[in-house]
């Protein structure tokens, strides 16, 4: 029996369901202008699947790498065929355990290939997806969970040290829309659906009971991208197949950049990120290609996935890739299939770094950035004096408008940073702020512009450079570019890693901290020896850092992206002999 005032008809007409329905249809016109300039069809990615699926059965789809496997038994590999059914059998499941059209069903799973399927399986059935960071914590999970009203949850028992069974088990009576818990591995221990039992060996998609009609639609929600803002604050960026889907033509239309048909595309970044949905879930089948998956992060496994899968396309964050090129020094591999390496993100990717990839991996290397809004939005080839010295993050896709807004307070003299906007067929279908009534549609407001939160300044060459992403500012007066003086820094002989965050401040409400890691072997440098060298470099004088930490190393998440929030907490540490700063 359903609680009280969870039964489903009730359930889909309220809350977000009712929102995520509400963000399923665009304007008529600007569906219909878009098909016809070739962005979106009227198809999804499981008509591609089910294609390849029938023509070639045996075509590898799914090449994944379990670390934690025995040695020889690492690699699982899943054809066409394979990879259709397991989609089946999960969309039967999930119909038997009661989910349908518009219901969100969560995941907090690694990079397996059954993660891979399940999320297809809630295309398959008209559900939405909702990812999860593995490395998300109690707190966060019950604000996602409560927020979407998830029916449905699928975690591992164990991952990383952390009990995520047991922790969603606690969560329980807190979530009275949360009807099943299921769990890949002990399942028994926490009262849970056996994954294993109940989506892997039940052959669901031989049952008329739980077989529903086809109902993919490519311009329904089947995608919700939980942004983790400033402070508690979460939103959730809202996409379709079609919306997932012009981001791959927005690239075949690029020279050079576009998968080609039958690639094998690698992310380092888990398949919770965007970035991995996109490059490794969504876009293989559409191409007939293969999918590349590694469950925990090692360069070296990296390198050998990279040499041994016969990779061609591979996509990492500038952290994961730095480690590659310290283990390719220390034993050289040679993946000799890659043709484009591809770097950046959420954070941007230092010049020596891309100079350095081509000739280490032997293939040309591009700087990209990306949203959750918009999935890739930009690339730097190298093209421009701006792209080879890492100030700019490069030029739109094919498709893509960009429209930066002068909204902010500069000092004179300082380069103009202004609010990244963003318009065309990849853009999400809207933005729900969880804390909100209502979607945030560029369909109706501003004339299809969204924006992402993101701050950037013109190039000056027709691209941008992302000065600052959401979620990671500083400032109180002004907001302080925070990218460009941690690349200042970094810039410094005797600076290892930096980074830059906000202290509160009685007076000026937050003021700078530069935190830095010393070079190995280099005096660490003093608070006015970097002000003097970012002075050197052109920072106006009201962004310089006024203080300083030295750390031996800096704290960042499963997308090698800075933890900000753990910066913040640190600084604002008791510490003997020390104040704590004023608040």
């Amino acid at each position: 029996m359903n609680p009280s005032g969870t039964d489903p008809e009730h359930y889909r007409s309220t809350g977000p369901a009712a929102l995520f329905a509400a963000a399923a249809a665009p304007p008529a016109g600007t569906a219909a202008r878009y098909r016809t300039a070739g962005w979106w069809r009227d198809e999804t990615f499981l008509h591609d699947l089910y294609r390849t699926a029938a023509r070639d059965p045996h075509r590898p789809a799914i090449v994944a790498h379990r670390a934690h496997r025995p040695s020889g038994r690492r690699i699982v590999t899943l054809d066409y065929g394979q990879l259709a059914r397991y989609v089946d059998r999960f969309a039967g499941a999930l119909r038997s355990l009661g989910l349908g059209p518009g219901d969100p069903v969560a995941f907090q799973l690694p990079s397996w290939w059954e993660t891979s399927a399940l999320v297809l399986a809630c295309l398959r059935i008209g559900a939405v997806a909702v990812p999860v960071l593995p490395t998300l914590r109690a707190h966060g999970l019950e604000r996602v969970l409560g927020d979407l009203r998830v029916r449905i949850c699928v975690v591992p028992d164990q991952w990383d040290g952390f009990g995520h069974a047991e922790a969603l088990a606690e969560l329980a009576d807190r979530l009275p829309w949360l009807r099943h818990r299921v769990v890949i591995g002990d399942a028994a221990a926490t009262g849970a659906v056996d994954f294993a039992e109940y989506f892997l060996r039940t052959p669901h998609e031989q049952l008329p009971s739980t077989v529903s009609r086809f109902r993919a639609d490519p311009d329904r929600t089947a995608l919700a991208v939980t942004v983790m803002g400033l402070g508690d604050s979460y939103t959730s960026a809202l996409h379709s197949p079609n919306t997932l889907y012009a981001g791959l033509r927005s690239q075949q239309r690029s020279p050079g950049l576009g998968p080609e048909p039958g690639e094998v595309i690698y992310s380092a970044l888990p398949l919770t990120s965007l970035a991995s949905l996109l490059f490794t879930v969504y876009w293989p089948p559409a191409i007939g290609g293969t999918a590349v998956f590694q469950d925990v992060w090692d360069p070296d496994s990296c390198l050998d996935l990279l040499e041994q899968a016969g990779v061609t396309r591979a996509y990492a964050a500038p952290v994961y890739w730095a480690e590659v090129l310290a283990a390719q020094r220390r034993t050289p591999r040679h993946p000799a299939a890659l043709r484009l390496i591809l770097s950046g993100g959420r954070t941007g990717t230092p010049a020596g770094l891309l100079a350095e990839l081509p000739g280490a991996l032997g293939a040309p290397a591009a700087g990209v950035w990306g949203s959750p809004e918009v999935g890739l939005g930009t690339v730097a080839r190298g093209e421009t004096p701006a792209e080879r010295s890492a100030e700019s993050d490069g030029r739109p896709l094919p498709g893509l408008e960009l429209s930066p807004l002068s909204e902010l307070p500069r000092p004179p003299g300082a380069p103009a940073v202004e609010r990244l906007r963003v318009r065309g067929p990849s853009v999400c279908l809207a933005c729900w702020p969880h804390s909100a009534d209502d979607l945030r549609l560029p369909w109706e407001e501003d004339d299809g512009w969204l924006d992402t939160g993101d701050l950037a300044r013109a190039d000056g060459l027709g691209g941008v450079q992302v000065v600052e992403w959401a979620g990671h500012r500083t400032g109180a007066i002004f907001l302080v570019p925070v990218a460009e003086l941690e690349d200042g820094l970094l810039a410094h002989p005797a600076v290892s890693e930096a980074a830059v965050v906000g202290y509160p401040d009685h007076e000026h409400g937050e003021l700078t901290c530069a935190v830095v890691v010393p070079a190995a072997g280099a005096d660490p440098p003093a608070l006015p020896e970097l002000r003097r060298h970012l002075t050197a470099r052109g920072v106006a004088e009201a962004f310089l850092p006024t203080r300083l930490e030295l750390a031996g190393s800096l704290p960042r998440d499963a997308h090698g992206a800075l933890r900000a929030d753990a910066l913040r907490t640190w600084l604002d540490r008791p510490r003997p002999g020390a104040p704590r700063p004023p608040t």
